[in-house]
């Protein structure tokens, strides 16, 4: 069986689109289409529903890119264990990380790594915590530095830190003087009942943040009076430096500041910072040193937060 045929008709269900699929993997849109063709032709039905603006797999489809990804994942660790046997220094893998805070700490971690494993490259995805988890499942990322509240069977953590979601208040408002009256060490404790009538940007859907933010909301009995959303962290603490709203962010953005106060919600909207994959996944002697290397320079750079 041909295998590049299986990552090609496996990226067309990842892009949804023919064209997206062929701009991915450098090939024409015309040869895809007639390697799918060719395939539907073979196999005897339609692998993709073609109605509307996307390509949906049919249930042969579904059928077929089980096998074809459970193919696929066996070449890959096959290639790691051999690679690891011969010199463990080529390869390639497959990240994910947060746009932000991620795509920071990968940065930091890249140079430190790279010197130790100069031949082995990166293919990055940038995705927020939901799309994470969909790609470690299906076997599009290999490792994903992932915030979670609660462990998922099929995968493996690696622990880097835990973290608490905390609300910022621009300091002209009236909740801030609330903060500046609490005593005693670290952040004051929110009063959900407070964001009544105020102003919030909200986090958006596919974060994790947004889960816990309509969660403090239901238990407060209290609807957001939202002015918009946004899935950036710092467009958020932006719009509180401006007095414009109140915003939750993740409490590693809590930094001394004339502009803003900020609250904890408490440990009850707490997550863990982690490097995930899957459980049946083969990690390559680089893969665990890159995870051993991040989590260090992680660690060594928020330990007096």
């Amino acid at each position: 069986m041909d295998l590049h045929l299986l990552e090609n008709i496996t990226m067309i269900a990842q892009q949804g689109t023919i064209s997206k699929a062929a701009e991915k993997l450098y090939i024409t849109q015309s040869a895809l289409n007639q390697q799918l063709l060719r395939l539907e032709e073979d196999v005897g039905t339609p692998l993709f529903d073609r109605g509307g603006h996307r390509m949906t797999p049919t249930y042969a489809g579904r059928v077929y890119l089980e096998s074809a990804r459970k193919m696929l994942e066996l070449k890959k660790k096959t290639y790691h264990i051999i690679r690891d046997i011969a010199d463990g220094k080529r390869g390639e893998i497959h990240i994910a990380y947060t746009p932000e805070r991620g795509a920071d700490q990968f940065a930091k971690t890249y140079p430190v790594f790279h010197a130790k494993y100069p031949d082995v490259t990166f293919v990055i995805h940038e995705e927020r915590v939901k799309e994470m988890e969909k790609h470690l499942a299906d076997g599009t990322v290999d490792i994903a530095h992932i915030s979670i509240r609660q462990p998922q069977p099929a995968f493996d953590y690696e622990w880097i830190d835990s973290e608490q979601m905390v609300l910022a208040v621009p300091r002209g408002n009236p909740l801030a003087e609330k903060a500046d009256e609490a005593k005693g060490p670290g952040l004051p404790l929110l009063d959900p009942a407070w964001l009544a009538g105020e102003k919030i940007v909200l986090n958006s859907q596919e974060t994790l943040m947004r889960d816990m933010v309509d969660d403090l909301y239901r238990q407060a009995g209290l609807k957001p009076d939202v002015l918009f959303e946004t899935s950036s962290s710092k467009t958020i603490i932006s719009v509180v430096e401006n007095g414009i709203a109140v915003g939750f962010v993740p409490q590693s953005y809590v930094v001394p500041s004339q502009k803003v106060v900020f609250f904890t919600a408490g440990h009850r909207y707490e997550w863990m910072l982690t490097v995930a994959h899957r459980r049946d996944y083969y990690l390559s002697n680089a893969e665990r040193e890159f995870i051993r290397t991040f989590k260090e320079l992680y660690q060594s750079t928020h330990q007096n937060r």
